[in-house]
């Protein structure tokens, strides 16, 4: 029974090691323009052995001679010496949160209505922002030929998308050092912001 029983506890653990959700966080960038971050998280579970400190004791038998340097009156001495050592070893679990960023949402607030906007960006790359004045900049660096940490740097391809509230330019660039609306040199899928059916 306790066998049984041990068994399913490892299995829940496993089971919820492999588990993922998602979180998101929303973010106000302008008056007119909020995004939320999304990602996929999941908690990974392993076990690490710690070591366990205490007292430990040596004995010594020094042999003690009370009339140096003739030694004919030498005896020998049981001495005890305390000190730290390793008494054994503990299995602690420890778990932790992986997260991946997958995707941004934008909701951008027009005279119109809400206009909702989605890029999935996860297989892609990474994708980080900023804002200039009243424009959100969203720029994503590829994980096939960049380094996939959201900043763009020479050599790499990158996709920006510059959002104002009455418009989104895409631009790109791959071998050349600035952001341009067609960059010939550019031959990755295009990564694409997609507008949200009503």
């Amino acid at each position: 029974m306790r066998i049984k029983n041990l068994l399913i506890i490892v299995f829940v653990l496993a089971a919820l090691s492999l588990a993922a959700y998602g979180v998101s966080k929303i973010t106000q960038i302008t008056t007119d323009i909020s995004l939320e971050e999304i990602k996929d998280c999941k908690t990974v579970y392993w076990e690490e052995t710690e070591d366990v400190f205490g007292t430990c004791t040596q004995i010594s038998t020094p042999i003690i001679c009370d009339d140096e340097p003739l030694n004919t009156s030498c005896h020998i001495e049981d001495r005890s010496y305390n000190y730290s050592c390793k008494t054994g070893t503990n299995t602690i679990q420890k778990s932790k949160e992986e997260c991946e960023d997958r995707e941004i949402k934008l909701v951008i607030d027009k005279l119109t209505g809400l206009e909702k906007y989605d890029l999935n960006y996860g297989e892609w790359g990474k994708c980080s922002y900023t804002t200039e004045q009243d424009t959100l900049i969203i720029t994503c660096d590829s994980k096939y030929d960049g380094n996939n940490d959201g900043i763009c740097q020479s050599g790499e391809s990158c996709t920006q998308f510059r959002i104002t509230k009455d418009n989104i330019q895409k631009l790109m660039k791959n071998s050349r050092d600035d952001f341009v609306e067609d960059d010939k040199t550019f031959f990755l899928e295009k990564l694409e912001l997609e507008a949200v059916p009503k």
